[in-house]
């Protein structure tokens, strides 16, 4: 967000961070970098100075995702912003199939962040009344940096066999490229008609998560994809359970002792090793239902009318960098290159 934002004159940037450790990549860019943990209201309040938007993107527990937001609105409003725009999530439909648009309902599936999303949507709708906040739900964000859609699967494909099945992956992977976000973000900050409105963010294309494997195992130039069996992998991503368990267990109690013998022992080293790549390459028994299940996110009419609406390509996301990003932070804009909001940058 912060790197397209500059890099093509939309506007002068500054960007809030949780950690400085997070801002590692938008260093490279002159632009104003400032702590702004969405949990210290002090903070997010001269984060938020002279800013005229803020793209919310910080994520994190319950509290960050929830109690963050609205403190962001809050004090958004205070300081006289004129647009937020709320980074949410897919998930908030819960566990539904077909097509699903902005019509449908917000369920919660049981899990923390999405539960967690939708509250957050709660607030943003709660106060939009004074401050003017556009909602995206995007899909599946992949391409750079993206560390749950690109690098972790980036990491497994270069593991043989491919432990999963290709007719156990036939369902719709999602996938939206991380520009066409950006795109729709800076298009939500500047028209008027997006203001209290929520939008699926999604890509043109409707791949199966096997077409994606496979495409992502082509753009990395690795040999075709050795399938194991369904059977065989299903079992093993159930053996896998108590391993994936043990090991948070083990490293919640005793995560001093652990990464003492880590440190201090080169044979602990390796078998720690060992199973932190047998957990990652690993898939577990719920993804295995996610890459079955048929959901196509589209947007609403308002946004399929939209001439201002990104029409993005899927297929750009075809170069691939594994690196990680920083969580917990959000941003604000200060005087855009031509802002629709005069006298407020």
């Amino acid at each position: 967000m912060v790197e397209v934002f500059h890099c093509s004159g939309f506007a002068v940037v500054r960007a809030g961070v949780r950690r400085w450790a997070s801002a590692a990549r938008i260093g490279r860019f002159p632009v104003e970098i400032v702590p702004c943990d969405v949990t210290d209201r002090a903070q997010v309040r001269e984060a938020l100075r002279d800013v005229w938007a803020v793209v919310h993107c910080a994520v994190g527990d319950h509290r960050v995702i929830v109690e963050g937001t609205r403190t962001v609105l809050d004090e958004a409003r205070a300081a006289g912003v004129a647009r937020v725009v709320h980074l949410s999530t897919i998930d908030v439909y819960g566990d539904v199939s077909g097509d699903v648009d902005e019509a449908m309902p917000r369920r919660s599936a049981g899990r923390a962040y999405g539960d967690a999303k939708i509250v957050a949507e709660e607030v943003c709708e709660a106060m939009g009344a004074a401050t003017p906040v556009t909602i995206l739900r995007p899909t599946l964000v992949h391409g750079p940096f993206s560390s749950s859609w690109t690098i972790e699967f980036a990491q497994r494909l270069q593991q043989r066999p491919w432990t999963v099945p290709s007719d156990v992956a036939q369902g719709t992977c999602n996938l939206v490229y991380v520009d066409d976000l950006v795109e729709a973000a800076r298009l939500a900050l500047i028209q008027p008609q997006a203001v209290g409105e929520a939008f699926n963010v999604n890509g043109p294309e409707r791949p199966t998560w096997n077409d994606y494997f496979e495409a992502l195992n082509r753009v990395m130039g690795l040999p075709a994809l050795e399938y194991q069996s369904r059977l065989r992998s299903m079992a093993w991503a159930n053996a896998m359970v108590p391993v994936r368990t043990i090991a948070k267990t083990g490293l919640r109690h005793f995560g001093g002792l652990i990464m003492g013998a880590y440190q201090r022992s080169a044979l602990a080293r390796r078998m720690m090793k060992r199973v932190e790549g047998l957990i990652r390459n690993s898939p577990t028994p719920a993804e295995f239902s996610l890459y079955s299940c048929w959901r196509t996110s589209l947007g609403s009419d308002c946004s399929r009318r939209s001439p201002w609406w990104p029409r993005g390509s899927g297929t750009r996301g075809a170069s691939y960098n594994a690196h990680r990003d920083g969580r917990h932070s959000t941003g604000g804009l200060r005087a855009p290159l031509d802002s629709p909001y005069p006298g407020t940058g």
